[in-house]
């Protein structure tokens, strides 16, 4: 278990210098397209505010446009990371990863499987829930009965509690064996259900490693954010003695939005995308998998 530790921590370290590297050294290409990412979201939140009145097929236009103008755009991200990975300081246009109509397709399909897999996953786990509950709802009447505890109107909320956390504890695990799908889209050109099979397939013997990675690129963006929090709390106590604070604060925000989108989503994508490349290369499975036989 030591052993397995220090491995996953070696790993999760070159990812993250990696990621950090191919960020740090092509920044401005990777947040111009992050630009993009973010007017698309940006225009569309604006339209839906100022369209309320507007007839309905007209909402659907316009809902499937900026849809298909996301896809595209992140798509564009990752085929664009992926090509850096692989060639290094090569010159890549960004007009050159641009995503196909095909690949878009197969990404939309993609989606509404990994929402139905959510779906299953949480299918399955109801029956374990309502058992679970049925349990700690029959040990809670009998603490009551023993004078355990004085009310038994107070383990409502565990007893919620508990099922909200095995619920997002379902969704996040069913997550985490789905994530890698519109990378299989964008490199190995795969069918939308294939690239669901395939992501299940490589997380199947990574699958710890895979926390040890995410778990590593909360805390980062954890410290990072608040570092950048505190930064714009000093900035904003300087300004408050010379200007109205209470100016600065409306667009505090949006600030946050587009430190998110210009630092988040750039970093994220590229951890993304190295750990992908990193689990690929372990890969020793089948080109075609099954689903069965990798669900756990």
């Amino acid at each position: 278990m030591i052993n397995y530790l220090k491995e996953s921590t070696f790993a999760v370290k070159d990812v993250v210098t990696q990621a950090w590297t191919v960020t740090k050294e092509n920044y401005f290409s990777i947040a111009t397209l992050c630009f993009l990412i973010f007017i698309t979201a940006s225009t569309s939140t604006f339209m839906a505010f100022f369209m309320e009145e507007v007839n309905v097929g007209i909402k659907i236009i316009m809902l499937t446009i900026f849809i298909f103008c996301y896809c595209v755009i992140e798509l564009g991200l990752i085929k664009y990371i992926l090509r850096l990975l692989d060639k290094g300081d090569a010159d890549i246009l960004i007009v050159e990863t641009l995503p196909t109509r095909s690949e878009v397709f197969k990404f939309l399909l993609a989606t509404l499987y990994f929402g139905i897999a959510i779906l299953v996953s949480m299918l399955f786990i109801v029956p374990i829930l309502y058992f679970l509950l049925y349990l700690l709802d029959s040990l809670f009447k009998y603490m009551v009965a023993q004078h355990m505890i004085t009310s038994y109107g107070l383990t409502g909320a565990i007893i919620v509690q508990v099922a909200v956390n095995i619920t997002a504890l379902t969704v996040f695990l069913a997550f985490l064996k789905i994530i890698f799908f519109p990378f299989f889209i964008i490199d190995k050109g795969t069918s939308a259900f294939e690239s669901i099979k395939l992501s299940m397939a490589v997380t199947k013997g990574n699958f710890m490693k895979l926390v040890f990675f995410l778990f590593a690129q909360v805390i980062l963006q954890a410290i990072v954010f608040f570092l950048f929090s505190f930064g714009f709390w000093l900035i904003f106590r300087v300004i408050g003695f010379f200007w109205d604070l209470e100016f600065f604060q409306q667009y505090s925000s949006l600030i946050v939005v587009v430190f998110t989108s210009f630092v988040m989503v750039p970093f994220t994508t590229a951890f993304l995308a190295v750990a992908y490349r990193k689990i690929m290369s372990d890969y020793k499975g089948d080109e075609h998998p099954d689903i069965i036989h990798n669900i756990v």
